[in-house]
């Protein structure tokens, strides 16, 4: 899918909400009310007024409520801005060939999150959304968040003294240096399965050659029943395309 289709396709879920469930059908008529309440309150919401939004869904589990949390999650980071979206997305344009691998890792440090005050807290938060956007069931939530988290984890396991989250290239080299750490390595691998489950596994909806990229890495770890190899051998190959296994980077 083009870059730009992908750009106006997350930020169709994230500002306007087109759900794909029925609404109606998840639950009693006062559910989808609340819901229907909420989304109403994201499709004007800023980073300073999104928790309000939360509010009107407080204790609802359904997949309509976790899209909403999952998308305020990103409203919250600024990612209701066209801007900072698109900026993030637009480095694989290209993304494929010899320089995939660096446009994938380009647009993972461009979708850190970056609103709490420390990396450790940033890297929380990125988790926690990743968690609530799988269990959203939307397709381009889940990519978002799983870069998201990918660059967040590694910045606070990495360069947990910075303020400010790790360049493209700075992520390449850390991506190299955590490829053996356990915590870097399974936080990577889930969110690198899901990604590829969700987005690759039936459909290649994901930009430029992450597809190839997140199967080439499942493939050489021996499948996706251990995340932790995956995330060992994705992060081997963004950090040197030219390892064993590493075709696609």
């Amino acid at each position: 899918m083009p870059v730009d289709k992908l750009v106006m396709k997350s930020l169709t879920l994230i500002l306007m909400f087109a759900l794909t469930i029925n609404l109606i059908g998840c639950g009693k008529e006062t559910e989808a009310d609340k819901i229907a309440d909420a989304q109403s309150c994201l499709d004007v919401a800023t980073t300073a007024t999104v928790d309000e939004c939360l509010t009107k869904i407080e204790g609802l589990q359904s997949e309509g409520a976790y899209l909403i949390r999952c998308a305020a999650a990103f409203i919250k980071e600024g990612y209701s801005s066209p801007t900072k979206l698109s900026t993030a997305l637009s480095n694989l344009s290209s993304g494929s060939g010899s320089n995939s691998g660096a446009a994938t890792t380009a647009v993972i440090a461009a979708l850190a999150f970056t609103s709490k005050s420390t990396p450790t807290d940033n890297a929380t938060y990125a988790l926690d959304t990743y968690n609530t956007c799988v269990k959203s069931n939307s397709n381009g939530l889940v990519l978002l968040s799983g870069l998201s988290v990918t660059s967040t984890t590694l910045w606070a396991l990495g360069l947990s003294g910075s303020s400010t989250p790790p360049t493209a290239a700075q992520l390449q080299t850390l991506m190299g240096t955590l490829a053996n750490n356990s915590q870097a390595a399974e936080t990577v691998g889930n969110a690198a399965v899901s990604m590829y489950e969700s987005n690759c596994a039936s459909s290649n909806s994901a930009p430029g050659s992450m597809c190839a990229q997140f199967q080439t890495a499942i493939s050489s770890a021996g499948g996706s029943s251990n995340p932790t190899a995956v995330g060992t051998q994705l992060m081997t190959c963004y950090s040197d395309p030219n390892a064993t296994g590493c075709s696609n980077f």
